[in-house]
């Protein structure tokens, strides 16, 4: 049956059923609509054109629809997401909607209205343990071409276990991991927007998946590396990029030697980027947890050991190499206190090139309520690209205040930003 043969048939139905019954009430005809219709009741008034509204949370998220009382489903809107109605079909009491899918894209679609919560005029709704669920500040998403004068942000950012599932934990019990509801994906995208990075390397990502639940699909490609799942894990700490589609970039193979245990660390994940006429070559690394600083003991300084040499390796390689580098992520290393020993392994100054800069150094911490007063995320730079940075432009962003109640739910971690100047 087609479209049109679908609503003429519920027409005709309607009709049928309402006429002879008329004289058993109001509240049998409203049944009766409700079943045959909408999915609601009649009165229910539809929200408005360009309305604001907000989908209910539902496991299996939100059925939408290429047209009024279209039976296949195309795609799903997340659940517990924002969307803006565009128009109401008067024969079956459908809302057709702008509003996020599930893999992160915009898209229009018709769902039946019992998916939309009360419409949103303005102001706050407060909904479970949310005390704003607001966001109204989000930035426009920007552009995915980079600047026109060939400058290039970069920013680094620890996302803490982001899974790709609403409600999934990357780790079980007896210590979970951070779960997230659709908002929560799209509060953690508000921030990305407000940096509007260039590139910005990732780390605790569960996969593609997640990462693109983050980031605005249409303006930036991800790459993320394919370290495999642990069989006691219900996701993955991976580490990986987004990058601006206007980009010229090549990504490539992980850098595994960084899982000196076979399989228990993380790898680096890196990408070639233009700029210039140089080559900038990036990589995102998340380094083992659990030795900060000199002062600490245990089997996990044991492993961060074996992890240093393996990338000094590979920093030496690099400067040795034609091509500018940067490492970016998540050290687990106060490295910019004195005398910090890890650091001195690193910046041996040998060889030629090898001389390295943390953009952190001589920096405040500036995230959540600094109860960490150092740096453990880091943007270091060699010789050769260290003559491209803005020093002056170095920020760790910080959360809203307003978003206090979320804050455990974006991350445990701040983003760091720096930008190159033009070439």
């Amino acid at each position: 049956m087609s479209s049109n043969d679908t609503i003429l048939w519920r027409q005709s139905l309607r009709r049928a059923l309402i006429i002879p019954i008329a004289t058993l009430g109001i509240a049998t005809v409203v049944s009766i609509v409700t079943i045959v219709g909408t999915g609601q009741p009649a009165s229910r008034p539809a929200p408005r054109e360009g309305q604001r509204v907000r989908l209910v949370e539902r496991d299996l998220d939100i059925p939408a629809h290429a047209a009024p009382g279209d039976a296949p489903v195309p795609f799903r809107f997340a659940s517990g997401t924002f969307a803006h109605s565009l128009s109401a079909d008067g024969d079956t009491g459908w809302i057709q909607l702008r509003g996020e899918r599930t893999d992160g894209e915009e898209a229009v679609g018709w769902v039946v209205p019992r998916y939309i919560q009360t419409p949103l005029t303005a102001g706050p709704t407060t909904t479970g343990d949310d005390t704003t669920l607001d966001l109204d500040w989000c930035p426009a998403k920007g552009s995915p071409d980079p600047p026109a004068n060939g400058s290039l942000r970069l920013a680094t950012w620890n996302v803490e276990n982001l899974h790709a599932r609403d409600g999934q934990s990357t780790y079980g019990s007896p210590r979970p991991s951070v779960t997230r509801r659709a908002l929560d994906y799209q509060r953690i995208r508000c921030y990305v927007r407000l940096i509007d990075p260039d590139v910005i390397a990732v780390q605790e990502i569960d996969g593609a998946d997640a990462l693109g639940r983050v980031v605005d699909r249409d303006v930036y490609d991800v790459h993320v590396s394919d370290r495999a799942r642990a069989p006691n894990l219900n996701g993955r700490q991976n580490t990986g990029f987004a990058y601006k589609k206007g980009l010229d970039v090549t990504e490539l193979p992980d850098f595994a030697a960084l899982d000196v245990s076979r399989g228990g660390l993380r790898h680096g994940t890196r990408l070639s980027v233009s700029y210039g006429d140089e080559r900038l070559q990036l990589m995102s690394v998340h380094l083992k947890s659990g030795c900060f600083a000199d002062t600490s003991t245990g089997p996990d300084c044991g492993r961060l050991r074996q992890q240093v040499p393996v990338l000094k390796e590979w920093i030496d390689r690099q400067s040795a190499g034609p091509d500018p580098f940067i490492v970016l992520g998540d050290f687990n290393r106060r490295l910019t206190e004195p005398g910090d020993t890890i650091w001195a392994d690193l910046d041996d100054h040998q060889p030629v090139n090898a001389d390295l800069t943390a953009a952190t150094e001589g920096m405040s911490v500036d995230c959540r309520d600094n109860r960490f007063a150092t740096f453990v995320d880091h943007i270091v730079f060699g010789a050769r690209s260290i003559r491209f940075v803005d020093r002056s432009t170095f920020r760790q962003v910080n959360f809203r205040p307003a978003d206090r109640p979320f804050w455990d739910r974006l991350s445990d971690h701040c983003p760091l930003v720096i930008e190159l100047m033009a070439p």
